[in-house]
């Protein structure tokens, strides 16, 4: 069974300091984030490592990791080596990707009608645009099912069962493939660390580079980049012990906010 995962390397806007966004103000660009370390979202992590269980549960699979961006994912791309992929692709373009999910939709797909993968594994949303079209638009271009929401699944060929957070409960369902599934980080499964070994041999694989146009990517101008301000503050909860500390911890803060 051949398995795609489409991932986008993200760069962590925590890293910039606080010149960097006051100096954005003045610009119609945004903060230039071409020097921050990248790595892929919540959502994605959850779907690697869902893909991997499964591997180690011996379901005969052949997974690719594609990711759509610039040379910065290379990094991530030898990661899910060293993990056990078996296929890296690197779809090199400069252009920015932060609101093009038609764009990066159409290159999951075209990729797809070449290779014929049986699945295509993407997290929700990545956290630059936070769009969460791109799963719905590579299964509307394939004419295939597309699961989102998905915390965890099993292959049972031809057969994926999967489970689905729904508004009010968690959805059980059996879907034949193909497929695109979208996977939502539950904070229950986290990505493994590959070891020393592992990763000596990533860095000699070869990574199957190709570059794509950036013409069609739509072109975005900053209007208006703003920043909240941060507020932080503690209080000190007094009680002679334990128990009576946990009481004020949720007459005073707790309850009300656990309202449902």
């Amino acid at each position: 069974m051949n398995i795609l995962l489409a991932f986008k390397s993200e760069p962590d806007p925590s890293m910039l300091a606080e010149k960097d966004w006051q100096a954005a103000t003045k610009e119609t660009c945004g903060p230039d984030t071409s020097l921050l370390r990248c790595s892929p979202g919540a959502d994605e992590q959850a779907a690697a490592a869902l893909l991997l269980a499964q591997r180690h549960k011996r379901c005969e699979m052949k997974l690719t990791a594609l990711s759509i961006g610039d040379e910065r994912s290379l990094h991530w791309l030898r990661y899910f080596i060293a993990l056990g992929f078996d296929r890296p692709v690197l779809l090199e373009t400069k252009g920015d990707l932060r609101f093009a999910p038609e764009f990066i939709a159409r290159q999951i797909a075209d990729w797809q009608r070449k290779h014929n993968a049986d699945v295509i594994v993407t997290g929700c949303q990545s956290s630059e645009g936070q769009n969460g079209q791109t799963p719905f638009l590579v299964a509307e271009m394939l004419a295939w099912p597309c699961f989102t929401m998905v915390e965890r699944f099993t292959f049972e060929p031809p057969f994926i069962v999967l489970e689905q957070r729904t508004a009010t409960r968690v959805r059980r369902c059996r879907v034949r493939l193909p497929a695109v599934i979208a996977v939502r980080q539950c904070g229950e499964v986290a990505l493994p660390v590959p070891g020393m070994r592992q990763r000596l041999a990533a860095a000699k694989a070869e990574i199957m580079r190709q570059t794509i146009s950036c013409d069609e990517v739509p072109v975005r101008e900053c209007q208006l980049l703003t920043r909240p301000e941060q507020c932080r503050r503690a209080t000190l909860i007094d009680g002679a012990t334990a128990q009576e500390k946990a009481g004020i911890l949720w007459q005073d803060y707790l309850r009300q906010r656990m309202k449902p």
